[in-house]
């Protein structure tokens, strides 16, 4: 009986080999045929799945924030303190940085992708989605934090949550041409949430049941 054929698998593999030429020579060294000899397939394999350069990058930029998307759900899941909003939050902000091998080849690729995004709204649109999805979820749990007591007083989520996304896309460039090394842009991330969070848990306790208690 014939094998059956995973096309989205497919798919996904050729997104990975466009990872691997966009590394080696950057975006514009990519074509379907550079892709094909990358992916050690014929040139009809990729066109069965890609109709022309264009669609293919923008699969492969789809292709990126759900990896990006799953490497950051299994961090979460390893968190030694799951219901940690700080822990999480910390985990949110490096996932967006190039901290290890898989998030420098994404960072890369984001980067490379930015040659498109500001002359195609396609390319920016996907970029958007990644950027906002990732801000979003900062801003929830810091404002989950605040709700639990754990943040110090007078701290404005709407304006901490964007600070500390940008921050975190701050390092991107400069991790990547060695600036900064990981050690030390994560010691800054955790710097940054010093200064948001409480540092005695006992003060968080207490802020909760100040915020719950009647007039």
């Amino acid at each position: 009986m014939p094998k059956k054929v995973d096309h989205e698998e497919r798919r996904r593999a050729l997104a990975e080999a466009v990872f691997a030429v966009i590394g080696d020579r950057g975006v514009e060294a990519v074509s379907l045929r550079d892709v094909a000899r990358e992916a050690d397939v014929s040139m009809g394999a990729v066109q069965h799945y890609f109709a022309s350069r264009k669609e293919m990058l923008l699969f492969a930029l789809g292709h990126l924030g759900e990896r990006v998307g799953r490497r950051l759900q299994t961090r979460m899941a390893q968190l030694p303190q799951p219901d940690s909003r700080r822990a999480a939050i910390h985990q949110l902000l490096c996932a967006a940085m190039p901290v290890d091998e898989p998030s420098r080849q994404e960072a890369v690729v984001n980067i490379a992708f930015f040659t498109y995004a500001t002359v195609d709204a396609a390319y920016a649109d996907r970029l958007r989605e990644g950027y906002t999805r990732i801000l979003s979820l900062v801003t929830q749990r810091l404002a989950e934090a605040q709700a639990a007591g754990e943040l110090r007083p007078g701290v404005d989520v709407a304006i901490e949550g964007p600070s500390l996304f940008v921050l975190s896309q701050g390092f991107v460039g400069p991790l990547l041409i060695g600036v900064f090394t990981p050690a030390e842009a994560v010691a800054r991330v955790d710097h940054a949430l010093d200064r948001i969070f409480r540092a005695d848990p006992a003060q968080s306790l207490s802020g909760r049941q100040d915020a719950t208690a009647g007039p």
